[in-house]
Parts: structure tokens; sequence; C-alpha cells
């Protein structure tokens, strides 16, 4: 039997963002925020389940590319709300421990769930969160403990007294629960809270016990709700995407205006000048030179080739040794 499952909750409107696109399929490095925790999904190896709601017809298309059951929440009614809809298709599930990723957190590191399921497993507890100290923990629910530094309760910000609300140690939204405890527990979930919603938090009131791992960077935390934190999380991801190909042998002239999808593969002594974009499954290979203010989209460049000022270059595939000159316009073409 698989020991794990996952449950990706993708069912969020994004009021804030003040879009027609479901919040889920806003893009960072031009993927969608759902992306990311299905990629950390499949890391594990684990069997998924993805609860969708707002604009399911658009975002169940895009989870048809992966090995992913679909479960709809309608109407949208908390986390613990999402993961009770789910309940037929966990109760099916060949797993003992049930992982829960929300859709809209694209930088939780494998990493901290790593760690996570570690402490999780070392503890015997029936539940782990995966917490976070915020310079400003607006928002958030905040981690309560007792004097012994036990973890006794998730308090979501609406609900918090004053001295609550000063907790900086906040709630991420990612745990790994027993799954037969978390079966019997969000059946015992009420709405009595200020949104009269039903919080998945609440489980770990119920549990006897429950352990924490603090993510050693606060910023994985970050939800997506709106405009600037969407622009603030791609920063985030594009900082990290540049450092591993910077680690691995490539030139990046100018890090902050390079953006690189994750999809990528670039080979060594890769030279790439300032406010350049490789998007999509791009491949580069070695000792290629990449001038300023060039979009790459889902293309292949030939080794030790050099690509103009100013290139367009989508559907591609350029051979070996080419040089193109500035300002070249290329679509679904074979150059070279």
């Amino acid at each position: 039997m698989q020991k794990n499952c996952t449950i990706i909750l993708a069912a969020g409107k994004g009021t804030r963002l003040k879009s027609e696109t479901p919040k889920v399929l806003h893009e960072i490095l031009g993927l969608p925020l759902i992306h990311y925790p299905l990629i950390l999904a499949a890391k594990l190896g684990t069997e998924t389940i993805c609860v969708v709601g707002h604009g399911r017809e658009a975002v169940g298309a895009y989870l048809e590319r992966f090995p992913v059951q679909q479960v709809v929440q309608d109407p949208p009614l908390g986390t613990g709300h999402a993961v009770l809809m789910a309940r037929r298709a966990l109760e099916k599930a060949g797993a003992e421990d049930v992982i829960i990723l929300p859709g809209d957190m694209p930088l939780v590191e494998h990493s901290s769930l790593s760690a996570l399921m570690e402490v999780y497993k070392a503890s015997h507890a029936p539940i782990g969160v995966l917490t976070a100290r915020m310079p400003d923990p607006t928002g958030y629910g905040r981690i309560v403990r007792d004097w012994e530094n036990r973890m006794i309760a998730i308090v979501e910000h609406h609900d918090a007294d004053e001295r609550q609300r000063m907790i900086d140690e906040i709630n991420t939204g990612v745990y790994i629960i027993d799954k037969s405890f978390l079966l019997h527990a969000v059946a015992e979930l009420c709405p009595d809270n200020a949104k009269q919603e039903f919080y998945l938090t609440d489980v770990v009131r119920m549990a006897k016990f429950a352990v924490s791992y603090q993510a050693p960077d606060y910023r994985e935390a970050h939800g997506i709700n709106s405009r600037a934190q969407l622009s603030e999380a791609a920063q985030v991801m594009q900082g990290r995407v540049n450092r591993a190909l910077m680690d691995e042998g490539v030139t990046v002239m100018d890090p902050s205006s390079t953006w690189i999808s994750p999809l990528a593969r670039i080979g060594k002594d890769v030279e790439i000048w300032p406010n350049v974009h490789i998007l999509g499954e791009c491949r580069v290979d070695s000792q290629v030179r990449i001038m300023p203010n060039t979009w790459i989209r889902n293309s292949r460049i030939g080794t030790r080739s050099i690509i103009g000022n100013g290139s367009m270059i989508e559907d591609a595939t350029i051979s070996p040794d080419s040089d193109l000159p500035a300002h070249s316009v290329i679509d679904g073409s074979h150059i070279g």
C-alpha cells in the first residue's frame, strides 16, 4: 500500500486578483500556480486528488495533463469543507497519511516538506503542520502553543484576539495527517467562526498532540491573493531558478532582468545577457550566447549558436553554430 497521498486545494476564486482567470491559473515564469504543487506531489510519488471549484472547467482542462483525480467543491465553504468533498476519493486511496497542499502557494520547497514528513513520522502524531515566522503575520492563522511549547491550536486571523495576533509563527496551510484521523475529524467540523466556514485548522484541536516543522525561509508561506503577491512570488522563483543555473555553469549577466522557466534546460557556458525571457520547455545547448532583449519559448537552441539582440523565437529549432541577426522573428521553424 502506498504510504502517502496528496490533496491539492485549488477551488479558490481569488477575488482580490480582480480577474476572469481562476486564481490557480495565474502564471509565474510562464507556468500556472497550480503547476508548482502538482510537481511537488509528483516528486513525492503520491496519488494526487485535486479539489476544484471556481473556474473548474479551465482548471480541470489543465489538470488533465497530470495523473490526478478531480473533486468538485461547490459552493466553497472553507478548507475543511474542501477536504470533506474529497472524502470518498480519500477513502478509496491506498494510503496511510495525507499530504495537503494549497494550490496557490508555489514557493513551498521539497526540502521543507520532506523535513516535515520526517518530524511527523518520528513523533507518531496524528498531524504535522508546516509553519513559518512572518515579519508581518497579518491575515495568516497563528500557531498557538502551551507553556511547554506544544502546538495546541491554529487560530485564524479573523478569530484571533489581540494577544494571539501578536504571534508571528503562522500556519502555511501545508499538512501531513493520518488518514483515519483526518476522515473522522473533518466530519466533526462546524462553521462556528467569523467567516462561517469549515476550517481545516480546527482539526489540530481535535488531535491528542500535533507536531510542526518551521520552514527556513518564511517566503515559502506566501500564498497568492493579489497581483502584488503574484509579482513578489515571481521574483523569489526567478531568483531560485537563476541561482541554480549559475551554480551549474551558466552565465546570467543580470539575474534581476532575466526570466527563465523551471522547465528550461540550459547547458554549461551559456551566456545570457540582460532582459532575456526563456519560457516553456526550452533546451539551450552549451556555449550559446543569447543577446539582450530576447524572447525564447518552447524552442531548442543548438550548441555554439548566437541569438542576436531583440530576437523572438517560438516553437522553433535552431541548429548548432547558427548566428541569428538582431531582431530575428522565428515561429515554428527549423533554422540551420
